[in-house]
């Protein structure tokens, strides 16, 4: 099998680490796989050598798009792939038209369906939400990554829609809290709206001097990030983005994610893995992961409140009762969330789509553009 996997970017995030995943394990089993984005090195040293193309960006731009989709359409002419396997909002609009106009199956992945931020303007939600309708209708497949996601995707009416995990690797050796307090929180992520930043640090200010906050990642929006905890009067170290999940993980005593819009986050699943007590939002998959461990552990979006409740009680976690939780939290990882499944579920989509389409690059009778036969 043929495939060329398509992201918006090529930065450090959930989607581009699970593409380079999949790119990974399909090479591993014997499969052609090429891949696309529109700009930053970190995909290109995970995957080797990538097709970069300027004009995809992340904000809406009709010349820009377009040009995009025209350079999709030429890479797919010109690779022939089985099945374009498309990420994240922009391009996995995109190179479905590219797919679509080149008679190729496509196959998308939902890493959180845009929309769902509430905190997005009406019509770009809206439009969005439009698009994803649209193009999901026209895919050979569309994968979640979460229950609700996969919900809306049946309720729109995709005809074939596929719920698969996100997977990590369990490491071997459990991680072991540091010497407290004070109480280190961790803050793990790209720094970008949907984050939830400032609702931590308002839930990190209520919970008293006996917290500190860590922070790992870069966007955006680092500057502001700094100002919000040095207003706040919060004892905060911002780390850079962190190569090494685990060795920032040996930091914290716990880890936040408080965004407002989520798939199913790496961040989360690599903390749980390592069996350190983590708080999140109920958006996309993390309430699903989270509650079967600690219901307590999982709060909804934008309540400072009961973000502050919750840590500490995953700090209780992480004083008093880490050994059982971690134990738990590493099973449970292992038996739902794991990389093998993943790659092999999502191995089976791609290979599918592929095989009941018609050949790279054809038409419905099997001729290729030039009037070739099947073959």
């Amino acid at each position: 099998m043929r495939v060329l996997e398509v992201v918006t970017g090529g930065e450090p995030g959930g989607a581009q680490r699970h593409v380079a995943d999949v790119t990974q394990g399909l090479r591993a089993a014997g499969h052609e796989v090429r891949v696309a984005h529109g700009g930053g090195r970190w995909l290109e040293a995970a995957v080797g050598a990538t097709d970069y193309l300027p004009q995809l960006t992340r904000s809406v731009n009709p010349a820009a798009d377009w040009a995009a989709c025209r350079s999709l359409e030429a890479l797919i002419a010109r690779y022939r792939p089985s099945v374009v396997h498309a990420h994240s909002s922009k391009a996995g609009v995109l190179a479905r038209l590219a797919a679509r106009a080149r008679q190729v199956p496509a196959v998308y992945t939902a890493h959180g369906f845009v929309f769902t931020d509430p905190r997005r303007p009406a019509w770009e939600r809206a439009l969005f939400r439009a698009a994803e309708g649209w193009a999901g209708r026209r895919s050979a497949a569309v994968i979640t990554v979460s229950p609700r996601d996969a919900a809306w995707a049946r309720a729109a009416g995709i005809r074939r829609v596929e719920l698969i995990a996100n997977g990590v690797e369990v490491p071997a050796i459990p991680w072991t809290p540091p010497p407290g307090p004070p109480w280190r929180v961790g803050f793990l992520s790209r720094f970008s709206p949907e984050k939830g930043f400032g609702v931590l640090v308002a839930a990190m200010a209520a919970a008293g001097p006996t917290y500190e906050l860590v922070v790992g990642g870069d966007g955006p929006l680092a500057a502001e990030y700094r100002a919000a905890a040095a207003a706040a009067g919060l004892s905060a170290a911002f780390l850079g983005w962190q190569g090494d999940t685990r060795a920032f993980l040996a930091q914290v005593h716990v880890l936040a994610i408080p965004s407002w819009k989520e798939g199913l986050p790496y961040a989360l699943l690599d903390a749980l893995a390592a069996g350190v007590p983590t708080v999140a939002t109920d958006v996309g998959a993390m309430g699903d992961v989270l509650r079967p461990l600690d219901p307590r552990l999982v709060v909804p979006a934008g309540d400072p409140r009961s973000l502050t409740i919750a840590l500490e009680a995953a700090v209780g976690q992480a004083r008093t009762a880490a050994p059982s939780f971690a134990d738990a939290a590493r099973a449970h990882i292992a038996r739902h969330y794991n990389l093998r499944d993943m790659i092999a579920q999502t191995a089976a989509v791609l290979e599918e789509a592929g095989h009941e389409q018609p050949q790279p690059g054809r038409g419905p009778d099997g001729r290729g553009p030039d009037g070739s036969p099947p073959g």
